[in-house]
């Protein structure tokens, strides 16, 4: 398991850009489209990061699809999920943000842990903790708070096992 909080905690340095990261990737790079950048947006979110080769981009954007997905972006430009098989290129495509790429191997795997959420960054302070393994394993006694929480559908990640994808769909839900 990789602990969320020594990734969060090694910031890279201060973004030298001067242009914004969906106007770099898609209109001087080439075959990517950044979905979700809003400079008028004043909370954390993250953006989507598509790239597709194949896309002939002067007459259509990359499309928005799993396969095509390749990174997760906080919109302030300091982290960075990124598939292992598109690090390297995305490193170099984006060499002047300031970004600390945290390399993933599927958005969907459960490879990361917090075992320390009190030393998250406030960005991550809207997150819901609930570990939930009672459900699973009949040997942990029965948690009726939390089961309470998920009954009522509370937006929740386990601190003990949860995929980049569960991070990100659980940050976006509790921010709205």
């Amino acid at each position: 398991m990789i602990e969320l909080t020594e990734q969060l905690q090694q910031v890279e340095k201060e973004c030298r850009a001067d242009i914004s990261l969906s106007g770099w990737l898609e209109a001087i790079v080439d075959h990517y489209y950044v979905d979700s950048e809003c400079g008028w947006i004043e909370e954390f979110y993250w953006l989507y990061i598509y790239y597709n080769a194949e896309t002939d981009t002067t007459y259509e954007c990359v499309e928005q699809v799993p396969e095509n997905l390749v990174a997760y972006v906080s919109a302030d430009y300091r982290w960075c999920f990124v598939l292992n098989k598109h690090l390297e290129k995305f490193k170099r495509d984006t060499a002047g943000y300031g970004l600390h790429y945290i390399p993933v191997s599927d958005f969907g795997e459960e490879m990361f842990q917090c075992s320390n959420i009190d030393m998250l960054p406030k960005e991550f302070s809207n997150i819901v903790w609930i570990d939930d393994d009672f459900m699973y394993d009949e040997s942990i006694p029965f948690d009726y708070d939390s089961f309470s929480l998920i009954d009522d559908k509370i937006p929740y990640l386990n601190p003990k096992h949860f995929s980049v994808g569960q991070l990100v769909m659980v940050m976006e839900s509790n921010d709205q």
